[in-house]
């Protein structure tokens, strides 16, 4: 392929993804939707959400992939921890947290907005079917997934569940997944503000959301451990439009910027340092 015509193909492409009604974006949020959870909480009869997470395996076991501060603040002192299995549907799915050991980094003395501040949290091998039934796939994290792709454009969606968007009674609860397109920014912090050691262990990925977008909700408050992935779109041999995903990190933070909403997220070092604490 010359010069030409990788620009031209690349061109065509982001103009595909970047049309205000552009229905690729809608179907990537759709099967990144997959492997996406809504946590939702009861408490003395309560419901409130809680978070958000990912779906993930590592060998033969699985995990939701979260915020560690989710857990510790909210799905580990309820009473129940409730997922809906299908996407704007009551939550079918119950756990008690007392079933769930976590894997997390070591909490801060104070939670703020250098973390660590993502956990891993295994789902006992007989309640993993309750998910598998209803085709909801988990990422494997012990796959190196690259592309191999000569011609692609790449975006990045990071996935949540907006407590604003859902539908919460004291009696129901339908949480709302939401998909959104980020703008990254690593330019926002130096490396002297990051102390303690974290540097050599966690990183840092920054999102800018503008969140006059149409659907986009004005407080990610819900969407705390929500996966942030990384799109490439191409066109396959057959000339249509394809994507390969790959989860890069977790939201954690948020701060209103005049820019638009900013959102920080560990990246994929950090997703390795925690699978290394399975070990430990």
């Amino acid at each position: 392929m010359d010069k030409n015509e990788y620009i031209k193909i690349l061109d065509e492409i982001r103009e595909q993804v970047s049309a205000e009604d552009s229905p690729i974006r809608w179907t990537v949020a759709r099967e990144l939707a997959d492997f996406t959870v809504a946590f939702v909480v009861t408490n003395d009869g309560q419901l409130s959400p809680a978070g958000t997470g990912t779906l993930v395996s590592f060998r033969d076991s699985h995990y939701f992939l979260t915020a560690t501060h989710v857990w510790e603040k909210k799905l580990k002192i309820s009473d129940w921890i409730r997922i809906p299995l299908k996407e704007n549907s009551p939550c079918r799915f119950a756990i008690s947290p007392r079933e769930i050991v976590s894997y997390g980094a070591p909490i801060p003395e104070r939670w703020n907005e250098w973390g660590p501040d993502i956990t891993l949290l295994r789902i006992p091998p007989e309640r993993v079917g309750s998910f598998t039934a209803v085709g909801r796939p988990f990422y494997p994290l012990s796959m190196k997934r690259e592309p191999r792709i000569d011609c692609c454009f790449e975006t990045t969606f990071l996935m949540g569940a907006p407590a604003l968007r859902g539908k919460f009674t004291t009696e129901s609860a339908i949480p709302e997944l939401q998909g959104m397109e980020v703008l990254l920014d690593t330019g926002l912090y130096s490396s002297t503000e990051l102390c303690n050691g974290l540097r050599s262990q966690f990183d840092f990925v920054d999102g800018l959301i503008d969140t006059t977008q149409p659907d986009v909700a004005a407080n990610f408050e819900g969407v705390s451990g929500g996966g942030l992935w990384k799109v490439y779109v191409f066109k396959g041999a057959n000339g249509r439009i394809q994507t390969f995903k790959t989860l890069v990190g977790l939201a954690f933070w948020q701060d209103f910027r005049d820019s638009g909403l900013l959102v920080r997220c560990h990246g994929p070092q950090s997703i390795g340092a925690i699978l290394c604490r399975l070990y430990d």
